[in-house]
């Protein structure tokens, strides 16, 4: 069970470990649950710290997760959406694949790339290319590329949407782009590059 109660963190890092830190706030140690990746990027100790979290209930023991921005965290909430797929499984897959490569992955169909992750098996891969094209139809590749219009924007905020983004930062992020041309899927890739740049 998701809790809305924390949305981030912003305090001292007293120590970091591969699959966790913890961060002093308010008087209050957090431990956090983290993927590896966010590990090798994050700052000596006794720095500042702001980390995007997510609180689930686990037989009614709450247990944070940690990310370094708010498109990693929307992007596990999405993976945990997928049936079968608990934290421990989406924190393994945030932790050896960017959101770029999984994307990727999901777009060709490619279980290999996804079952390369340890403890992810063929049926898990599967599930999740099934089931996240399903949630994300935005997301279908297109061979040929076409002028940016209407109908490609609605598909490109469609699937940003599902990942957790409002409308006013899709909006945002459309018109810094400006004009131009390329498929759904190239438009896509590159509002969500200014999206998890922030």
């Amino acid at each position: 069970m998701i809790h809305p109660m924390l949305s981030f963190l912003q305090g001292k890092l007293k120590e970091k470990h591969p699959r966790h830190i913890i961060v002093q706030a308010g008087g209050l140690g957090f431990k956090i649950l983290i993927p590896t990746s966010f590990y090798f990027s994050l700052p000596g100790l006794e720095a500042d710290v702001m980390v995007h979290t997510v609180m689930l209930l686990k037989d009614d023991e709450p247990l944070l997760f940690g990310f370094p921005g708010s498109a990693e965290r929307d992007f596990f909430m999405t993976l945990l959406s997928v049936s079968g797929v608990g934290p421990k499984v989406a924190l393994a897959l945030l932790g050896h694949l960017t959101i770029q490569k999984f994307l990727n992955a999901l777009h060709a169909d490619d279980t290999g790339a996804i079952t390369a992750v340890p403890g992810i098996g063929i049926k898990t891969a599967r599930r999740l290319i099934y089931e996240l094209k399903e949630k994300l139809p935005g997301l279908e590749t297109k061979e040929h590329s076409c002028a940016i219009g209407t109908n490609n924007w609605l598909l490109v905020e469609e699937a940003l949407l599902g990942l957790g983004y409002s409308s006013r930062e899709v909006a945002h992020a459309r018109d810094l782009l400006g004009a131009g041309d390329g498929s759904v899927e190239e438009l896509f890739k590159k509002t969500l590059a200014l999206l998890v740049k922030g």
